[in-house]
């Protein structure tokens, strides 16, 4: 990331909360944008915008992506795109949930309908389905493992229909396992070489980097990788 405090990531874990929220206070300690309380208990994210210092809710960093996927999308199908269905993390509270809406709809997106992450993965699953049962139903389980959430859910299917039986998730994802190996190297670099990664911002960063891409090569490979960091410190 060249612009490191000026590149904002994660507002899908503050959306629709107050700072002071202890959900929240965890999530600081993993996005490096500046995030800050404003007088009314809400969050502001702080960015140099237009060559003035701004502070940015979650809510308008969401309108702004979603704004930008709507022209995309309209680039694509050469067409005004105005409806759309959005999914959300099962965990979202209805404060999370009206504040989404709120974003999509300063986006000026109709949002036909709101729905959770692992239902939406459940009629993908199903839609197409040519066995499934007229009567007796098939149980199944959708396991989510995500950025900074897992989530399962097991839904029941019959012909045509799909209802979900149980909802769970738990604050742990890839992130944790990506810090539990930084935590490591970054211990090594200290030991090996004197250089203290966690020390500053960007260094740990491009550790975060390439230990994501290290950690998808050891999905499949059992053998010892290597790993490469240009321009540590």
């Amino acid at each position: 990331v060249t612009n490191m405090k000026n590149t904002v990531g994660g507002f899908k874990r503050l959306i629709g909360r107050k700072f002071n929220d202890s959900h929240v206070q965890r999530e600081l300690n993993s996005i490096p944008a500046r995030v800050e309380q404003l007088p009314d208990g809400s969050i502001g994210i702080k960015v140099n915008y237009l060559e003035q210092e701004q502070h940015f809710s979650p809510e308008q960093l969401t309108a702004m992506l979603l704004t930008k996927l709507k022209e995309t999308s309209s680039n694509a199908l050469q067409a005004q795109v105005n409806d759309c269905v959005i999914a959300c993390p099962v965990y979202y509270t209805n404060a999370e949930r009206i504040a989404l809406l709120e974003a999509a709809q300063i986006a000026g997106l109709n949002v036909l309908r709101l729905m959770n992450e692992t239902t939406a993965t459940a009629l993908s699953y199903g839609f197409y389905k040519q066995d499934l049962p007229e009567e007796k139903p098939r149980n199944v389980v959708f396991v989510d493992c995500g950025h900074s959430s897992l989530q399962v859910s097991i839904c029941a299917f019959t012909k045509g229909k799909l209802k979900m039986l149980a909802s769970a998730w738990e604050q742990i994802g890839g992130r944790d396992i990506d810090y539990a190996l930084a935590e490591y190297f970054a211990k090594e670099f200290n030991e090996r070489y004197k250089i203290n990664a966690k020390t500053n911002a960007r260094s740990f960063l491009r550790l975060l980097t390439e230990i994501e891409k290290l950690k998808k090569q050891m999905s499949a490979n059992s053998t010892k990788l290597p790993l490469n960091i240009e321009c540590f410190m």
